[in-house]
């Protein structure tokens, strides 16, 4: 399980995390330490809580996207995952930076 690892890659505590899913700061612990695991309902809370998929949650897969049917390549799908995860001012320069690339 990588419950741990994505939550302090978002630099959010146990207890916020376990307020906004809806249980206690202590179940949040005991899935970080294998003591207990999340139903199938709380692990697709998670994932999309984290924009991963249940598979890289779980460990079982090294790619974090989420699965999609899609006409995206991989390079694509990675961009826009990372293009959510911004700011509205980040994204705003992304988008500008982009468009200053293309009139080059």
């Amino acid at each position: 399980m990588r419950i741990k690892e994505l939550r302090e890659d978002k630099k959010e505590s146990q207890q916020k995390l376990a307020m906004l899913l809806n249980v206690s700061q202590t179940m949040i612990s005991r899935y970080e330490l294998e003591q207990a695991y999340p139903d199938v309902e709380m692990l697709i809370k998670l994932a999309q809580h984290f924009g991963v998929s249940v598979d890289y949650l779980i460990g079982v897969s090294e790619s974090k996207l989420p699965y999609t049917k899609s006409n995206l390549s991989e390079q694509e799908q990675q961009m826009l995952f990372l293009f959510k995860r911004l700011s509205k001012t980040q994204k705003e320069k992304a988008v500008s930076y982009i468009e200053g690339m293309l009139e080059e």
